[in-house]
């Protein structure tokens, strides 16, 4: 049976975290087959009442958004709970925004892990 990779099925996964741990997260991610990921600096502005109501108590944020199959990124979610107490307050955060389309049938396959397009 081929391995095929459905654009309905690609999730965008939005994962914020206290600064530092962004590492240990892309390395959780490319460990469970998630290729693309892009971590960013944040430092958040919202008053503190805003931050204390969403558990988040630093302001200084690691963020890291990622691109992978629906099936990894439930593994990926489960393991964030586990091992990073996201379930907590105040030890981040992790949401998922659906990929409707991909305009590249390549871009498809490196993010579904069928293929790997880095240059040793």
């Amino acid at each position: 049976m081929e391995n095929k990779c459905v654009p309905g099925k690609i999730k965008t996964l939005v994962t914020i975290i206290d600064r530092g741990r962004g590492e240990k997260l892309a390395e959780l991610f490319r460990e469970n087959k998630v290729a693309y990921n892009m971590m960013l600096l944040g430092k958040g502005t919202a008053k503190s009442e805003m931050l204390d109501y969403l558990g988040l108590g630093r302001t200084e944020k690691d963020i890291i958004i990622s691109v992978g199959n629906e099936e990894n990124i439930k593994i990926i979610l489960n393991e964030l709970k586990e091992k990073f107490n996201l379930s907590e307050p105040g030890n981040g955060i992790a949401f998922t925004i659906p990929v409707s389309s991909i305009d590249s049938a390549l871009a498809l396959e490196y993010i579904c892990g069928l293929t790997d397009n880095r240059k040793e």
